[in-house]
């Protein structure tokens, strides 16, 4: 089984597992970094819409992008349901994005990056899809000694180190690149009981050029 078949077969319950690993207020860390008001947003690696369904509620459009089948379809039933228009849900890769040039005003990416094989080529192509003064915002785990993750949640990476994040947005092109640490944890245990905390780190930066 690979990351995507993993993703598909949890997405009907994704909502209640995400819960046992990370808090709701993530959300509201992640949305604070920059003003969304009236923005075109994009939420990468969205999953069933934790960070997407937040972003509408400010947001003019949102473009939430996954490689699970399954949990798009997720997200788009709760937008149905809730009646929720604005929001497009893409099935796409995060190394290459399903996404025009400079057409995107924010993108958010929240603990999903660890799970791309080339983290660099992602935040690569955020920055392609950006326009002019637009901004990411990634959320995603510090570094931990988890192996476990590597099997059992598909990890491709067990967390990144602040300096590491930092090269690769200012490499990519970023500018005004802030790398900090949350208060929140990241919190798992493996099928063998095994326990595994960590820190959740933001990381933000603008596209000047």
């Amino acid at each position: 089984m690979n990351s995507v078949e993993y993703f598909n077969s949890i997405a009907n319950q994704w909502n209640v597992i995400r819960e046992e690993y990370f808090e709701e207020k993530l959300k509201y860390t992640a949305l604070s970094q920059f003003d969304i008001k009236d923005k075109i947003c994009a939420d990468l690696g969205c999953g069933t819409g934790f960070i997407s369904l937040a972003l509408l509620e400010k947001a003019k459009i949102v473009f939430s992008i996954d490689n699970s089948k399954n949990m798009l379809k997720e997200l788009h039933s709760t937008a149905s349901k809730k009646g929720l228009k604005d929001i497009y849900p893409i099935s796409g890769s995060m190394e290459n994005l399903p996404l025009f040039d400079k057409s995107i005003d924010r993108v958010f990416i929240n603990m999903a990056l660890h799970h791309i094989f080339d983290a660099k080529k992602a935040i690569e192509e955020m920055f392609r899809v950006l326009k002019k003064d637009g901004a990411v915002v990634i959320t995603d785990v510090e570094e931990h000694n988890g192996e476990w993750a590597r099997t059992e949640m598909h990890d491709e990476w067990l967390g990144f180190s602040h300096e590491q994040i930092k090269s690769w947005l200012k490499e990519a092109g970023f500018s005004q690149v802030q790398v900090n640490s949350t208060e929140l944890k990241c919190k798992g245990y493996s099928s063998k009981g095994e326990y595994t905390e960590t820190g959740i780190f933001v990381a933000k930066g603008i596209k000047e050029e």
